[in-house]
């Protein structure tokens, strides 16, 4: 879904904190936080990676 090999650990802990803010808005669909799941789940993987 989205490429995140050439983000920095940085950039992808700042993305996560994003997208883990976003799930605690009220006024966003069921659909919209899915896909902000999907989102957080393919980030923490890229930064697992990086990590290693």
């Amino acid at each position: 879904m989205m490429n995140t090999n050439n983000l920095t650990i940085e950039e992808l802990e700042r993305r996560i904190a994003h997208f883990e803010e976003r799930l605690t808005d009220f006024i966003i669909t069921d659909e919209q936080r899915e896909l902000i799941k999907e989102c957080l789940r393919e980030l923490k993987n890229a930064k697992e990676r990086k990590a290693s």
